[in-house]
């Protein structure tokens, strides 16, 4: 199973050139298992080039060629990765095919390097192409079209040819990768709320008048002037693009919805798609696991805004308080990670977290010596052991920087959860008022 990627190259040409080129990493002198197996060691280098007379020389005649048709800026060349499944391929068999790939792909025309990596536990093709031909001087541009139809579609059809597997194109139009990324963990998303959205705006409807009428009431920017938009769309107000209808997935185009709005209205009972069982999502470090103890200043304000997400979730809160925290919903997993940060470091006031950050940046400061001392002190005989101090200190200062910047963001957001968990407050209590109203109401007649 082979993936690929593909990046233009817009400055440092000879750099990809003696990455993809790498000794260390091309060496079968650094893979143990296969340096003792006599049998597979006539090829030590998995280097190779296409339209080029060595690899060394490589770089030199690409530029050569970028002179002589008097095109030396713009992008200067391509860098293709195809990677392997681990354990599947052989050295021999992903070099073999990362030539075929380059010489079906660009050998005609352009110059390209070679270089099968070792170094990982999945093998890897570094394939880096001069942007300009040597035989016309055009310019190779990619684009999606090219990358798909030609690279991906070649690179699969080799990986088929010599019995390894390929990643089957999925069933369904696509997602954008962050999407799917979140609703694979069951975390919210904007379309999600949205669908859920929709769904509540359908059975309140008895037409589509009603329909758009409730949608503009609840905030939502509508695009559907004919002529004018050739596909529907809506902004939400706790979002910032358009969201098509039609791309939002069966059951969910307007004449979908058209057809939910008159199967309620004729009194059948229909599930919309959003109410399919999914994967439940769980909190990460549940409040569960929180030791029982009276909290106290940000952890406690964390604690109850989170107490109220997951009662959110669950609709054991009134649905005004549900419409008014759902753009809320979506920042859940930055105010979890925020909270446990509070609570293991045990920051409770403005003081402790500002003392916390101030350490933490003395510390840093600290450490930046250390690492300029180190390079200072730098020589051929000990670079290898300041290589793996400075290592050491770069996932320091790292790890370091990541806590100074959650400091930072709590700074900005607990203010602002802070006068949320108050409105939410005030609204709970006029939900109750009005339910209590209702009641003595119905008991009166």
């Amino acid at each position: 199973m082979a993936i690929t990627k593909i990046y233009a190259i817009r400055k440092e040409l000879w750099y990809s050139v003696s990455y993809a080129s790498n000794e260390k990493k091309t060496s079968l002198d650094n893979v143990i298992e296969y340096a003792v197996n006599g049998s597979k060691t006539e090829q030590r280098l998995f280097q190779s080039s296409v339209n080029c007379a060595r690899v060394e020389t490589a770089y030199t005649e690409m530029q050569d060629t970028k002179r002589r048709w008097k095109k030396t800026d713009g992008v200067l060349g391509y860098h293709i990765i195809q990677s392997f499944k681990p354990n599947e391929v052989t050295p021999e068999l992903a070099h073999k095919i990362g030539i075929a790939l380059a010489e079906e792909c660009f050998g005609d025309k352009f110059q390209v390097v070679i270089g099968t990596h070792l170094d990982k536990s999945h093998l890897h093709n570094h394939i880096v192409v001069n942007s300009v031909s040597f035989m016309d001087g055009s310019k190779y541009h990619s684009s999606p079209s090219s990358y798909y139809k030609k690279i991906r579609q070649i690179s699969d059809r080799l990986c088929r040819e010599n019995e390894l597997s390929v990643i089957e194109k999925p069933q369904g139009k696509g997602k954008h990768y962050a999407e799917w990324k979140a609703e694979k963990c069951g975390k919210p998303t904007v379309r999600g709320q949205f669908k859920a959205e929709l769904d509540e705006i359908i059975k309140s409807s008895y037409t589509m008048t009603d329909f758009w009428k409730i949608l503009k009431e609840r905030g939502y920017t509508i695009k559907r002037r004919q002529g004018k938009y050739k596909f529907p769309s809506v902004i939400p107000p706790y979002g910032k693009y358009p969201i098509r209808f039609d791309k939002l997935g069966k059951g969910y185009t307007l004449d979908d919805i058209q057809q939910r709005i008159i199967a309620a209205r004729n009194g059948i009972r229909t599930a919309s798609p959003s109410e399919i069982p999914k994967k439940v999502y769980k909190v990460k470090g549940s409040l569960r696991n929180v030791k029982p103890k009276k909290l106290k200043g940000f952890i406690a304000l964390y604690f109850h805004y989170l107490y109220f997400f997951g009662k959110i979730r669950k609709k054991q809160t009134p649905q005004r308080v549900s419409f008014f925290m759902r753009e809320e919903l979506l920042k859940m997993e930055r105010y979890q990670k925020q909270f446990k940060f509070l609570n293991e470091n045990k920051l409770e006031t403005v003081s402790e977290l500002t003392a916390y950050h101030k350490d933490k940046s003395d510390e840093m400061e600290e450490l930046i010596a250390q690492r300029k001392q180190l390079y200072s002190e730098r020589t051929d005989e000990n670079c290898e052991e300041i290589k793996k101090q400075v290592s050491e200190i770069n996932s320091a200062i790292r790890k370091i920087r990541s806590e100074l910047r959650m400091c930072k963001s709590i700074y900005e957001d607990a203010e602002h959860i802070a006068e949320k968990q108050k409105q939410i407050q005030s609204l709970t209590q006029q939900a109750e008022k009005e339910v209590n109203r209702d009641e003595h109401k119905r008991r009166s007649r």
